[in-house]
């Protein structure tokens, strides 16, 4: 018996962890199993002709919500093809409604709820002749006859350290230079109404030797990034740092992101995690809003205080990249709240904020005392919010536009000093920046185009020049520049930016690389090349302003940049600067 199981990610870049986990646990008396990956960007059919030409007796998704139309539609195809194979669903997006998705679906066999390991083995055995009935199957609903069996039990393995591992040779030559995930927990200590995690109580860790040792052959594989899926890694503070430690004694190329809560961290934490190489390791941060009785109606236990004053200690570190998530639509929140709790999120100055939207998803508790809140939201996947009793829909589509300029222009990190010298001289709040750019996109049709990076400081230009604020256009000018600078280095500079000309720069820059002193200084990496080779790697700039210095309001001062477009800081993704003296004439 031979079976697929196929895995449909949201983009190339992702990798799946399920599938592996439960080939892992198919090994005795279960077949051949094979796992393919494929993205929701291939064509359907594609995907079809490969599962196809297996020649498998079963086939098993997971899903999602950004996957579950793209595989039901693969997997009836298949069912016309190849009408004797099995079709196995499983994950989030079919655990909580078994017995409709084997109604409305009759090309599907069998449903999984919950984690798969035991009850996808068992399956096998199963259908390979080693398992006398189905009915003894927890965590399984199939077809019998004309009846639907439907399982209501969530099977949880207490000792995780009984499941096989995930990782091997074989997974990574799959996996490629793509993201590899990893969990070193179960469960969630919260219970957050609008996550499914909250389904289930309590946490479940794998051991730390069993941790360390996965973490060893991902680093000794050379893996390029490594996201924990922990939904809250550091609910348990020793073992984070024990991690963290860990982490950062055996430090290489691989790179770590973890969700964590900021009220969760402390002082020591904080004092490991400054010793972190800079760019070793991401967090993302939910603190979703700054709404207290928002956050109790969503059951979510949070120090908003605490939350707010980790994020920016941590910030301050400079050594690790910080991206938080803020979500629109939740109960009690209205517009004005919202605008609250965005610019309190901004003004800890992360590396990328996110505007994220409710989702009402199977399972949560929010979808479940929907009518509650009068909750109006799209039926279908990712069964995001359309309006409550304190969000209108015209107030979402409001936000919609503000998150679209918040990605184009905070999000892209092309323009984190102009940004900072507009909004604190000249706007009343971060979100009423972003909210009169989102207007003026709209006047100007820039929503129903792409836009290129280079435009973006375009439009942000004509922006400042009609909205009649009275802003140094000169200082303005020099903010803009250097911003495109530190973050393209192509030196084409954008329509509406002009730079300054001066006879004779070019032969003084190339004098100040003549000298060795300025090398070994400024481009220790370039010792011992010519001149003329290392100038067409680096670039040198004349300003008018000294905006090295973080001032609110940059010294007017005659300034040369010098540009490493060979070197980018890890954690902002910004080229390397340096500001220099030119020799006199």
């Amino acid at each position: 018996m031979k079976t697929i199981i196929v895995a449909v990610n949201s983009k190339y870049i992702h990798s799946s962890l399920a599938p592996w986990y439960l080939k892992a646990a198919c090994k005795n008396n279960c077949g051949t199993v094979k796992v393919m990956e494929f993205t929701i960007n291939d064509d359907p059919d594609f995907v079809l002709s490969r599962i196809y030409a297996e020649d498998c007796d079963v086939a098993a998704f997971s899903c999602y919500i950004w996957n579950i139309t793209f595989v039901l539609r693969v997997a009836e195809n298949l069912k016309k093809v190849l009408p004797n194979i099995k079709i196995v669903l499983g994950g989030p997006e079919v655990s909580y409604d078994s017995e409709q998705v084997l109604q409305l679906h009759p090309f599907v066999d069998f449903v999984i709820s919950g984690e798969g390991e035991s009850t996808f083995n068992a399956l096998l055995r199963f259908l390979n002749g080693r398992e006398q009935e189905l009915s003894g199957i927890k965590g399984l609903s199939f077809r019998e006859d004309e009846r639907i069996n439907v399982s209501n039990s969530f099977p949880l393995e207490k000792d995780l350290d009984l499941i096989p591992s995930p990782y091997n040779d074989e997974m990574l030559s799959c996996v490629g230079n793509r993201i590899v995930y990893f969990e070193a927990s179960r469960g969630c200590p919260f219970s957050c109404s609008y996550c499914i995690s909250s389904t289930f109580e309590g946490v479940r860790y794998f051991s730390m030797e069993r941790v360390k040792a996965e973490l060893r052959f991902l680093l000794s594989a050379g893996v390029k990034l490594v996201k924990f899926v922990d939904r809250t890694f550091n609910c348990n503070r020793e073992r984070a740092k024990a991690i963290f430690e860990f982490i950062i004694d055996n430090a290489g190329d691989t790179v770590f992101h973890f969700e964590a809560a900021a009220d969760l961290f402390d002082e020591e934490i904080v004092e490991i995690l400054s010793r972190a190489p800079k760019g070793l390791i991401q967090f993302e941060i939910g603190i979703q809003s700054t709404n207290e009785a928002s956050l109790e109606a969503v059951k979510r236990k949070t120090n908003i205080k605490k939350v707010l004053y980790y994020v920016k200690r941590l910030e301050e570190l400079g050594n690790i990249h910080i991206h938080v998530d803020l979500i629109a639509g939740l109960p009690l929140e209205d517009y004005s709240s919202f605008k609250n709790s965005f610019n309190e999120a901004y003004n800890l100055y992360p590396h990328q904020l996110q505007l994220g939207f409710l989702k009402l998803l199977k399972g949560s508790g929010i979808r479940e005392e929907c009518s509650k809140y009068g909750y109006k939201f799209r039926e279908y996947p990712p069964y995001e919010v359309l309006g409550n009793n304190f969000l209108s829909f015209e107030e979402i589509i409001r936000l919609k536009r503000v998150e679209k300029v918040l990605e184009r222009y905070y999000n892209s990190a092309r323009f984190k000093k102009s940004l900072k010298y507009i909004i604190n001289k000249f706007f009343a709040s971060p979100f009423e920046f972003f909210e009169e750019l989102s207007l003026f996109y709209l006047k100007e049709g820039c929503f129903e185009r792409s836009i290129s990076s280079r435009e973006l400081y375009t439009i942000l230009v004509k922006f400042i020049r009609e909205s009649n604020k009275k802003i140094n256009l000169t200082m303005l000018n020099e903010l803009l520049r250097f911003d495109f600078l530190v973050s393209d280095n192509t030196n084409n500079l954008p329509i509406g930016i002009e730079r300054i000309y001066q006879d004779s720069f070019k032969t003084k820059c190339i004098e100040f690389l003549k000298v060795q002193d300025n090398i070994a200084k400024f481009l220790p990496e370039f010792y011992g090349e010519q001149p003329k080779k290392i100038y067409n790697r680096v670039h040198f700039e004349l300003f008018r302003y000294d905006i090295t210095e973080n001032h609110d309001t940059p010294l007017k001062k005659n300034t040369v940049i010098l540009f490493n477009y060979s070197e980018k800081d890890p954690v902002t993704g910004h080229y390397s600067f340096k500001k220099i003296q030119l020799p006199s004439d």
